[in-house]
C-alpha cells in the first residue's frame, strides 16, 4: 500500500531534469497555496440559526451564521481556499492519476504512448498542479526561462518544450496525463457548481481532513459550521512572481 504514495515522491535519477522538476513543483505549489487554492470546503448552514432571517425577522445583533457570512451565491463552497483544500486537491490528483493510468492509458494507440508506461508519477502530479493553477489564475504573469507570458499559456509552453526535448518524436504523455486529470478536477470543482447554479457540489473536502489540517495549524475545527475560517476568507493573496523553470 505504501507504494501508492511513494510512486509520487520519486523524481528519478539526479540530473538536470530532476532539478528542474523539483524547482517547478516548489514554485507552483508556493504560488498555488499562497494565492489561494480552489476551495472545495462545503458551506454547512444550521437551518435553526438561519430561521429568524428566513422568516423576515430582524437580527439586531447581526449574529449571522459564519457559513452565511462567507457564502458565495454562485458556489456551494467558501470563497477562499486553504491548506486542507490543497491537500484534498493533491489526493484527488493522486487517485485520478493512478486510476487513469490503469484504466485509460493502456487503451491509447501506440503512436501516442510508444509502449512507454510509467511507474512513477511525480511529473504527472507536478503538471496536474500546474494546469489547475493556470486555470485558476489565467492572467497571472510568469517568467519561463526569462520569457514573460500569461499563466494560461504555461501548460502549452511546457508541452512544446517537452515535445522539442524529445526531438519531436515522442509526445510527453506524462505531462498530458497530469493536465488531463487536472482538467477533470477543475471542471468538477469550478464549472459544475456554476452550471448547477451553486446548489450542488460534486467534490468537497472531507470535514475530517479540514479538522486535521486545522489541528496541525493550531486553528479551530470545521465542525462549528464555519469551516474554520476564523473570521476571514482564507490566506491573503501575495505577490509571488518569479522565474518558473529556471
Amino acid at each position: 500500500a505504501w507504494r501508492l504514495i511513494t510512486c509520487f515522491l520519486c523524481v528519478g535519477k539526479f540530473g538536470f531534469h530532476t532539478i528542474i522538476g523539483l524547482h517547478l513543483m516548489t514554485q507552483i505549489s508556493t504560488r498555488y497555496e499562497k494565492m489561494g487554492p480552489i476551495c472545495t470546503r462545503r458551506i454547512y448552514i444550521n437551518p435553526a440559526a438561519a430561521t429568524p432571517a428566513a422568516a423576515g425577522h430582524p437580527n439586531p445583533n447581526n449574529n449571522t451564521p459564519r457559513g452565511q457570512q462567507h457564502h458565495n451565491n454562485n458556489s456551494p463552497y467558501y470563497t477562499r481556499g486553504e491548506s486542507s483544500d490543497y491537500v484534498f486537491t493533491l489526493l484527488f490528483g493522486m487517485i485520478g492519476i493512478l486510476l487513469s493510468n490503469i484504466l485509460l492509458l493502456p487503451k491509447l494507440p501506440t503512436s501516442i504512448t510508444h509502449n512507454r508506461f510509467h511507474t512513477f508519477f511525480n511529473r504527472h502530479l507536478t503538471f496536474y498542479v500546474v494546469y489547475i493553477w493556470s486555470k485558476q489564475h489565467p492572467n497571472a504573469r510568469v517568467n519561463l526561462f526569462g520569457m514573460p507570458l500569461a499563466a494560461a499559456y504555461l501548460p502549452l509552453a511546457y508541452l512544446v518544450i517537452g515535445y522539442a526535448l524529445n526531438n519531436g518524436e515522442v509526445i510527453p504523455v506524462d505531462l498530458l496525463h497530469g493536465m488531463f486529470v487536472g482538467h477533470i478536477y477543475f471542471y468538477l470543482a469550478c464549472i459544475v457548481p456554476k452550471v448547477l447554479g451553486g446548489r450542488r457540489a460534486v467534490v468537497s473536502t472531507p470535514v475530517v481532513l479540514v479538522d486535521l489540517c486545522h489541528w496541525l495549524e493550531g486553528r479551530g475545527l470545521a465542525g462549528d459550521g464555519g469551516g474554520g475560517d476564523e473570521g476571514n476568507d482564507g490566506p491573503a493573496l501575495v505577490d509571488v512572481d518569479g522565474v518558473i523553470g529556471g
